[in-house]
């Protein structure tokens, strides 16, 4: 194999070495802004009343959501598949309140946890934290939303 074939490979393997660790929710390397990107578990939620509360730690492992470099995103408490979209820009972010789900009728925690997801995600406004564990936070400031990198 010549240079030239070399060169190719190795920034070829850089590349996808770049785009597997970006996928983890890591810092910007450009801004040192955290970025949803990734793919999360919900760690903890808003109640009715602003307390963040725990979520059970088995059935935050059932959780996931799923955020693309586009700001398209995927999520699950457990019960039903939800999908909508949102937009990073530095620390700012808007979830649309638009939300795709499918039907299915959830009762108990999961369908508690989805129906808080559901109130509270799309008022997300700002991104906080570090690699593996973003504060999602309202307009007032509140953390509304904690995940955690899914392992």
């Amino acid at each position: 194999m010549t240079l030239a074939g070399h060169r190719t490979i190795a920034i070829r393997f850089f590349a996808v070495l770049v785009a597997l660790l970006g996928m983890g929710g890591a810092l910007s390397a450009q801004t040192g802004k955290p970025s949803i990107a990734g793919e999360w578990q919900i760690a903890a939620l808003a109640t009715a009343n602003g307390a963040l509360v725990d979520v059970d730690s088995a059935l935050a492992r059932r959780t996931e959501v799923v955020v693309d470099r586009h700001g398209l995103w995927a999520a699950s408490a457990g019960c039903n598949r939800l999908r909508g979209t949102l937009e990073q820009t530095g620390r700012n972010l808007s979830v649309s309140e638009r939300v795709m789900a499918t039907k299915m009728a959830c009762a108990g925690p999961s369908g508690d946890l989805e129906q808080r997801f559901l109130r509270y995600f799309p008022s997300v406004v700002e991104v906080d934290g570090m690699d593996k564990r973003l504060l999602l936070r309202d307009a007032g400031g509140a953390v509304v939303v904690l995940l955690v990198g899914k392992d």
